[in-house]
């Protein structure tokens, strides 16, 4: 019997600056790690290295904040010419999560570093994280940040983010007759821990469409709409860690997937559009409703009121 494996190697690449040419350090790379590129290898990369090497880098000291900055960043005790590049970075603000209350009243730091007082002064600096749309994601401060950079250093990631994932297995082949999947990473802040999720892709069919095949018994899945272009992002931030590993770039190989031309932006917007969400909550509540009667309302009402209390 054949033997089933997906192998992840990691680059480290020399440290990436404004107009560096990524495809080309991590062709170097690769090259001098023995790693030969086969055609369907997926290759994993992060938004941040992007963001450098296109030169999409603010200096926090050249920033004029707004009125509404000022105000804003008043009121949530925020750095004000951050809160400033926010507003321009972002198509909207959509909430303010107050992330210094939250880590140390209700989850503890105790829980969340193994040195609370380092912890502590983290959050000092970001007391409050805001939730934005960019491009029509969800994104956690629409993906500014400092880390890895120089103090007074905020790194922007790119917009088209798909097309830009297309630009690189396209240079991938161009310069070495290798057609790769990208999928460009980048780490979210999720209720149950940080996550890698993936912003950009191109090659690798996003969604598995598998709802409704039969499973091993011949029954019909109700599940089967794996999200693969999130799995990869996920399976390499171990590698790609999020302090000082300096592996920006992660090869996927040995993964089954079906080839696309639509990238992960692309499929999110058809299939997870705002105003289809909200049909699915709207529908949810109205259902729940039908099964579990108006006191179940009632009670889901008075719980959420609790709460906010």
């Amino acid at each position: 019997m054949k033997r089933l494996k997906i192998e992840l190697t990691g680059l480290r690449l020399p440290e990436v600056r404004p107009g560096d040419d990524v495809v080309e350090l991590l062709l170097k790379v690769a090259r001098a790690e023995g790693l030969s590129l086969q055609d369907r290898d997926v290759i994993a990369i992060t938004s941040k290295v992007l963001s450098k090497s296109l030169g999409l880098l603010i200096g926090i000291k050249e920033v004029e904040p707004s009125k509404r900055a000022r105000q804003i960043a008043r009121k949530a005790s925020s750095d004000l010419r951050f809160v400033e590049i926010l507003l321009r970075e972002s198509d909207d603000v959509l909430l303010a999560v107050p992330y210094k209350k939250l880590a140390t009243e209700v989850l503890g730091l105790e829980l969340l570093s193994k040195d609370p007082s380092k912890a502590m002064k983290a959050l000092e600096l970001y007391p409050t994280i805001f939730i934005t749309k960019r491009d029509g994601m969800l994104w956690s401060e629409s993906g500014i940040d400092t880390s890895n950079h120089p103090i007074g250093v905020y790194s922007i990631p790119p917009r088209g983010l798909d097309e830009l994932a297309k630009r690189i297995s396209d240079e991938v082949f161009k310069r070495s007759g290798i057609r790769v999947s990208v999928v460009i990473c980048d780490t979210e802040l999720f209720p149950w821990g940080a996550m890698d999720v993936a912003r950009g892709s191109y090659g690798i069919e996003p969604l598995k469409r598998e709802f409704g095949e039969l499973d091993s018994y011949g029954k019909p899945k109700s599940g089967g709409v794996d999200n693969l272009a999130f799995s990869v992002c996920s399976a390499a931030s171990p590698l790609m860690g999020q302090r000082d590993e300096g592996v920006p770039v992660v090869v996927v190989r040995g993964l089954n997937y079906d080839w696309s031309e639509k990238g992960i932006n692309e499929v999110s917007s058809e299939a997870f559009s705002s105003r289809k969400m909200l049909l699915v909550l709207r529908e949810t509540i109205k259902h729940s409703t039908r099964v579990f009667g108006l006191r179940w309302l009632f009670k889901m009402i008075l719980r959420l009121f609790k709460a906010v209390s």
